[in-house]
This record gives structure tokens, sequence and C-alpha cells, in this order.
């Protein structure tokens, strides 16, 4: 990827609330959560709660976790957590609230970095055991954000996601509608009418926004998600070292080794974008057809490319860099919890596409909202993310003669759900 491009994705990524604005934020974020943490447990008010108490003792009990929690701290450095129980204490905390607007990016994410660009983290992150254990915690978390109790950040004070600057970033990209005129709401009532934190996160558009292009093209293929474009491979081979610099696509792995459907692909391409945690979570069918398969994968959450391993996590150098993790979203189509849609496109010049939607890091549910042998018409809901970063991958078989429009072909550029992106021949 070229310098340019990586330039211009930090900026996205910043601006999509991936990124801290800047190391010095960071850096108060995480002191003041210490310091908070510490000093109740320092008083006795900070018990753990019993996802916490299981995820200590699961790591004390397993031999293999209570190395590698100790190996990724090694060379740990302040103000990030330096040992297993103070990173416990602040899962502790994060999974109690709900999440703000402001000046860092996931906070788990941000608690977790320095430890993912390590040897022993990546080794650990790696774990299964681990793995269900994380989902076990996120389960915890998505509980409370499903509530009315977490609709407290809906509001316009400081962090509030009603406040001025969290909806300048939620309307940038709307052609002048505010959020109110954007999104499906109650302006008028407490929370915008939102029951929940999750129900804000999964905002629906008002009817005429993001309305189909050229819907009477049936060559065309439109954008499934609300995204920046990361890349675009072509000739995608069966089975390719996607650990290593340069991240080329494992199209067998990324496709979970499907016995029906995967081997189809072999030789095709792979478009891919990431979502803005400010942005929208809905996905949205690029094709017109059937859907042939679903698919659920079980994987990691906080692994980032061993190829990225020791580079500045966050920050450290240029706050114009793209963090390892941020640079791994290749990488991670092979090994994350993601959801595959097989769809069979009415237009057999099309054909079969995949869509496939990637958790990154936090609570990374993709919930899928249709089901197998469902009609589906380019535009409809497919299904949606909840809190947590995400990225979506669409698949075409080689005999695609595919052919992306010069607004969606190079990294960083802006997709819009439901927009014209590609034509077939």
């Amino acid at each position: 990827m070229s310098s340019r491009s990586s330039l211009r994705l930090a900026d996205h990524f910043r601006k999509g609330g991936w990124l801290p604005v800047s190391r010095e934020a960071l850096n108060k974020w995480l002191a003041d959560a210490l310091k908070e943490t510490a000093d109740k447990a320092s008083r006795g008010t900070f018990a753990l709660v019993p996802v916490i108490a299981e995820f200590e003792t699961f790591i004390q009990e397993n031999a293999e976790m209570y190395m590698g929690f100790h190996q990724m701290f090694e060379g740990a450095t302040s103000p990030f957590p330096t040992d297993y129980k103070t990173l416990l204490l602040l899962f502790n905390k994060i999974i109690q609230e709900a999440p703000t607007f402001g000046d860092i990016g996931p906070p788990i994410y941000m608690v977790i970095s320095q430890a993912m660009d390590t040897q022993g983290g990546f080794t650990t992150f790696l774990s299964t055991e681990l793995n269900a254990q994380f989902k076990r915690m996120f389960a915890h978390w998505a509980a409370f954000l499903d509530t009315p109790s977490s609709r407290y950040v809906l509001n316009a004070n400081e962090g509030g996601w009603f406040s001025e600057p969290a909806l300048i970033a939620m309307q940038e990209h709307f052609d002048g509608l505010t959020f109110d005129e954007t999104f499906e709401c109650q302006p008028d009532e407490e929370f915008k009418g939102f029951g929940s934190w999750d129900e804000f996160f999964n905002r629906t558009f008002r009817p005429g926004v993001r309305t189909l292009e050229f819907p009477e093209r049936p060559d065309i293929i439109n954008g499934a998600c609300e995204s920046v474009l990361y890349n675009i491979a072509t000739a995608v081979k069966e089975r390719d070292t996607f650990w290593l610099k340069g991240e080329p696509y494992s199209l067998m792995h990324m496709l979970n080794n499907d016995p029906d459907y995967a081997a189809q692909f072999i030789g095709g391409t792979v478009f891919q974008g990431f979502l803005e945690v400010t942005g929208y979570h809905r996905w949205h069918s690029p094709v017109t057809g059937t859907i042939k398969k679903i698919v659920q994968i079980e994987g990691t959450y906080f692994v980032q490319s061993p190829a990225t391993l020791g580079e500045p996590s966050m920050l450290d150098d240029s706050e114009s860099d793209v963090p390892p993790f941020l640079r791994s979203l290749a990488f991670i189509t092979s090994l994350t919890t993601r959801a595959l849609i097989f769809i069979e496109s009415s237009n057999p010049l099309i054909g079969l596409m995949c869509f496939m939607a990637i958790g990154m890091t936090e609570v990374s549910t993709c919930q899928v909202t249709v089901q197998e042998n469902q009609s589906v018409t380019r535009g409809d809901q497919l299904g949606m993310f909840h809190f947590g970063g995400s990225s979506h991958v669409l698949v075409f078989r080689p005999e695609t003669n595919i052919t992306f429009f010069s607004e969606y072909d190079t990294p960083g550029q802006r997709v819009k759900v439901r927009a014209a992106i590609a034509g077939v021949a």
C-alpha cells in the first residue's frame, strides 16, 4: 500500500473513531482510567463482575494462559496496563459503561493494543479457549448496551453522542442533512427516542436517504456497507501466506474451507472496506438474487498480522501512521469472527458471490437478518454489526468480469451504501 494511501486511511481511521486524536489524549484517558480503578480497588469498592472474575480464574488456572498473559506485558510501558490484573480491572470498568464519543478509539482495543503488538500477545490471542472467554465477556457488555440504562451517553454534554462534535462526525457525509434528517429518531423525545445504546448504534436511515443507484441496471453492483475502501485484490489464490508482509488474501481460509462454494472463488476478486465507529452499521445486498448459504464462524478478536509485531502500536512515532492492527485488515479475514452470506445473483454475468461481515475487536457481533433460500433485491438489508469494529468483503468468482468505477477503486475512498460501485460485462 502506498504511503499516500496509508496517510488517507490514517485520516479516515482517526475521523471514524478508530484512533485517538493524539497520543496525549490516549495517555490521559488511560491514566485517568487506571487511577479510577486503582482508587476504587484500594477502597474495596470495585468488585469484579462474575464474567471478569471467571476470566481471572481462567488465566490463573491455565498454565498456557498464565504464561502468555505474563509474556505479553514484558516491556509494557505506562500508561498502558503492565500486568493482567490491571488489564482485567480496566475490562471490568469498560463493560459496565456505555461508550462515549470523544478523543479515543474503541476502549478495549485502546487498552490492549500494546499487548497485541508482542509475540506473547499474538500467540496467546490465537487461543480458541481465550476467544471463547472474550466472547462471554462481550456478551455481558452487549446485554448492558441493549438496556435503557445504557442511554445515559445519548445527550449533548461533552462526550455525549448528541454533542456538537459527535453530530458533526455522524452527519458529515450526508450532503448537508442533519442527524435528525438522516436517521430514524424522535428528535423531541429524551434520547431522541432510542431505547438503548445498541438501538442508537444500529440506527436506520430515513426514507430517501442512501437510495439505490441505478435500480434498473442488472449489470450494476451496489455498495453493501457505508465504509471506506481498504483494498481490492484480483487473482486471489486458493491458499496464500496471509501472515506475511503485504497481506495476500487466502481464499479457502477466508471462506472457512466451505465444501459447497469456496472452490468457485479461486482466482477471483476481493473488495474490502472498513466501517467507522461513528457510521452506519447495517449491511445491504450488493446484488439481486437468492441467499444460498449462511455461515457463522467463531474466530479471534485481537490478533494482528505477525509481520507487524513490534512496529509502533498506537501513534508511537507519527500521528499520521496507521497502527499494526489497522494494517492487518486483510490478514484478519482468515482468522477473526465473521459471517459469510453466499448469494446467487439473478444476473448470470455476476453469478455466485459472497458477502463477508468481519468483526474487528470489541463486541464484534455479526447479526444476519436474512435466511437461506430467501430472495433479495439489491439494497435489501442482510444484517448488522453490534458495537465493535467491523470490516466487510465482497468476493467474486474469476468468471465475473467486474470493473470497479473510478470513485471506488483506490484505498481511502468513501463507499456509500447502495451506491453503484462496479459493473459487469
